[in-house]
């Protein structure tokens, strides 16, 4: 445990579920964003659809395209959509079903899971512990699925409905497997040995991967407030299923465009170590959550993380690659992730605080904070 870390939030949590079924005509003012903060999206984007089973067609002229396009889709968005990608779509179904059971039980049985900031496994309402932030319009639940550890504890996964272990785990097992496989896909479109990223974040069996589900539930002003502040991940990527309904956004050259939902996609969003090491090449999405008055949205979020004491910098070859300095200095993902959980999401500033002193360094203070 990071004695750094708050252990409690630093005032009382709102669900925000709770909230919604009040039936409010207006927003609370801790919600109420400027509205240049909340523009609405552009446009619907372009984001690539990238079919994973061009991979093992034997066909070399369509794995080549499509290896084209998740390269292009990684360098100038940060994110793309994946179908054929293995999960089976009645495992896709069972997993948003007992996750949405979690969130209709009774607010009684919710907060027995109710989180705290330092592991932040359990039922939660907000990031951060830093006191009077503005807060986003949305609830979760989140808990480790790998490495089975003592961080991947049972009694923190809800009980009921009763399945829920048992669906949540062959799901987490089978995106697991997607994201391994993933790994040398991302490796080779770098010109990089397969195994090459994965070995950089700690070899494939110590790879962390953890599981949220937000709940974005109907809102009364949704023009005024988020469900999701602008972030970016911290980890590695992540794998996000959409429930059908539109919020995900995406910034790309100062726009923010909605990644509308393909069905049985899931949508992979790279996160700033998969930035840091490509030393820039591949860049993690700047993206966000709407929320809308008319229907409630969920989605299910995979997070890849390289193991935690491992010292992540940029891999020499991309150094070459990209014009021969590192933009990024080493650090463990252990220490750079406690920054998001002090100071909650802040569009890409934490990962632009860790460029390298080389190329002129960050804010001076998040260099303190990482020596």
């Amino acid at each position: 445990m990071d004695a750094s870390v708050s252990t409690e939030w630093p005032e009382p949590i709102q669900r925000v579920q709770e909230l919604a079924e009040l039936g409010l005509k207006s927003l609370p003012p801790r919600y109420v964003r400027p509205l240049q903060v909340t523009a609405s999206a552009a446009t619907v984007s372009p984001v690539p659809v990238v079919d994973l089973s061009a991979f093992s067609s034997g066909d070399d002229n369509l794995r080549r395209k499509c290896m084209q396009t998740l390269s292009s889709a990684c360098r100038e968005w940060g994110l793309f959509q994946v179908v054929n990608h293995g999960v089976p779509r009645e495992l896709l179904a069972s997993t948003m079903a007992v996750s949405r059971d979690f969130f209709s039980l009774p607010m009684e049985e919710k907060l027995k899971y109710a989180n705290d900031p330092v592991s932040y496994q359990g039922y939660g309402s907000r990031l951060g512990v830093q006191k009077d932030i503005k807060l986003d319009w949305g609830d979760y639940f989140f808990h480790y699925l790998h490495p089975v550890s003592t961080r991947k504890d049972y009694q923190k996964w809800p009980r009921h409905p009763e399945n829920y272990q048992e669906v949540v785990t062959q799901y987490g097992d089978q995106v697991f497997d997607l994201c391994k496989q993933l790994l040398t896909v991302f490796s080779s479109s770098l010109g990089l040995p397969e195994e090459t990223l994965a070995d950089f974040f700690g070899g494939k069996e110590n790879l962390g991967a953890s599981f949220r589900i937000n709940l974005y539930p109907k809102c009364p002003e949704p023009q005024m407030t988020l469900g999701l502040s602008p972030h970016s991940d911290p980890g590695a990527f992540t794998v996000v299923q959409q429930n059908g309904v539109s919020g995900l956004q995406v910034n790309k050259d100062g726009a923010w465009y909605s990644v509308a939902p393909v069905e049985d996609a899931l949508v992979i969003i790279l996160g700033d170590q998969m930035e840091i090491v490509t030393n820039g090449v591949y860049k993690s999405a700047d993206h966000r959550a709407s929320v809308n008055g008319e229907r409630e949205r969920m989605s299910l979020v995979v997070f890849i993380n390289p193991e935690g004491e491992k010292m992540i910098g940029p891999i020499d070859e991309m150094v070459k690659m990209s014009g021969g300095s590192k933009i990024f200095d080493e650090m463990s993902y252990n220490e750079y992730r406690q920054f998001i959980r002090k100071l909650g999401v802040q569009g890409k500033s934490i990962l632009e605080s860790r460029a390298s002193k080389q190329s002129g360094g960050g804010p001076a203070s998040f260099q303190t904070s990482a020596s």
